[in-house]
């Protein structure tokens, strides 16, 4: 469990670093250009996807040393640690997180069922359906149009048997801004943006604790909403319509799960300013920004990986069982001791007694992560003797239900003079 919980917030770490990068790059280079936009937030997204896959393979990498062994120096006992049951906090967050998964995805289950019984309770328009059979034929796909007063703006739905549905609002609209609205629906339909914008739902409900994962998801709708602006004012010619259609939507619009929204949350200063842009930003200097930008996101995620990568440097941080009763944990056993030695100055001070320490014995018998429990000497060097001794004990590993398995134990080093 604790592998897991770290992996997770090494994660969200590096999903940080990503997107913070990718928001200032964005910010500082102007990105207005939408095709560059959306392709960028779409690299951006493949990168967050790819970095649990580029973590760095890392094993102990802390320093053997050299150990000076004398026969003055014995083993006095080694032993299991039987700790009192307890709930592990990391076994409660990865709790937490599941239970938001599930109850996202509930949610948005439930959402597509309430969305599919409003498209069953729509009705079609003469009027509506005749606009929608001619800009159909000049836009290249076709789509049920159908009226329904369950929604406050205009959205399309599905892929294989696309809906557009309009509020009836719309009916009193005049023509020019119909035909502009039915013609930004459609061209959702032929891009299919419907299945990006659930690809993007499931996303946010995988990830619903991290605030980047929305970010993501934001940036590409909003990506994909400009492009669609800019190609329904190429097919209709009257960007005045259009501009009058966005602004009719403009109020807040409840968030309808499952369907792609005709104008989004906090998106319409944005996408006003760049459908009246009568000189757009030139195709060389939007792609150099872009290739910036990129290069500066990679950057990141190389850097988040490398210093929060999701497997731990240390080799215990595979999964590792406590010795406890009950729990079918077979105990390591020894396989080769290394006495530990003194060093000149405890010998000189006189110092016996035993160090404790915890470690853990993996499922190849070696012995890693370390901890003194109880020091005998730490000034003279008598704990790090220990410490460097067990390092090369070898043990039969411990096993549950006969498979090799990672166990922490408590192992007791007694030094006595002769």
């Amino acid at each position: 469990m604790t592998l897991t919980l770290w992996s997770l917030a090494a994660y969200a770490l590096q999903l940080t670093a990503v997107v913070g990068v990718a928001l200032i790059a964005t910010w500082l280079l102007g990105h207005r250009v939408p095709r560059m936009s959306l392709l960028f937030w779409q690299a951006v997204m493949a990168i967050a996807l790819l970095v649990p896959f580029a973590q760095p393979a890392r094993g102990d990498d802390l320093l053997r040393l050299l150990v000076q062994s004398a026969p003055i120096a014995s083993v006095k006992s080694v032993g299991a640690s039987l700790n009192p049951t307890r709930l592990d906090p990391a076994i409660i967050v990865i709790a937490i997180l599941a239970i938001g998964i599930l109850l996202r995805l509930s949610w948005l289950a439930f959402g597509m069922f309430r969305l599919r019984a409003i498209v069953n309770g729509a009705v079609t328009d003469p009027a509506m359906e005749q606009d929608g059979v001619e800009l159909a034929e000049s836009v290249g796909v076709a789509a049920a149009i159908r009226i329904s007063d369950d929604i406050d703006g205009p959205a399309t739905v599905g892929a294989r048997r696309p809906v557009i549905l309009v509020p009836r609002s719309v009916l009193g609209m005049s023509p020019a801004v119909r035909r502009a609205i039915l013609c930004h629906e459609l061209l959702h339909v032929k891009r299919r943006d419907w299945l990006f914008t659930i690809a993007e739902e499931l996303w946010c409900a995988m990830l619903w604790f991290h605030p980047a994962a929305r970010v993501i998801a934001s940036r590409l709708s909003l990506a994909r909403e400009m492009i669609v602006d800019e190609l329904t004012i190429l097919t209709t010619r009257d960007r005045r319509a259009y501009a009058e259609a966005l602004l009719a939507f403009s109020d807040p619009q409840p968030h309808l799960i499952g369907a792609t929204p005709f104008i989004g949350r906090r998106t319409l200063g944005q996408r006003i300013f760049v459908i009246a842009q009568e000189v757009p930003m030139s195709h060389r200097r939007a792609l150099v920004g872009f290739a910036i930008a990129l290069t500066a996101v990679i950057g990141s995620a190389a850097v988040a990986v490398d210093r929060f990568p999701m497997s731990s440097t240390l080799d215990a941080q595979s999964a590792v069982y406590e010795l406890k009763p009950g729990n079918g944990v077979v105990h390591p056993s020894v396989v080769r001791e290394v006495k530990p030695g003194y060093t000149r100055e405890a010998m000189q001070k006189k110092i016996q007694g035993s160090v404790f320490l915890s470690m853990v014995v993996t499922d190849k018998g070696d012995v890693s992560d370390i901890a003194v429990t109880k020091s005998l000497d730490a000034e003279y060097g008598l704990d790090q003797q220990a410490i460097d001794a067990a390092r090369k004990w070898k043990f039969k590993p411990a096993t549950k239900d006969g498979q090799p398995v990672a166990a922490r134990i408590t192992l007791e080093l007694t030094f006595k003079l002769k």
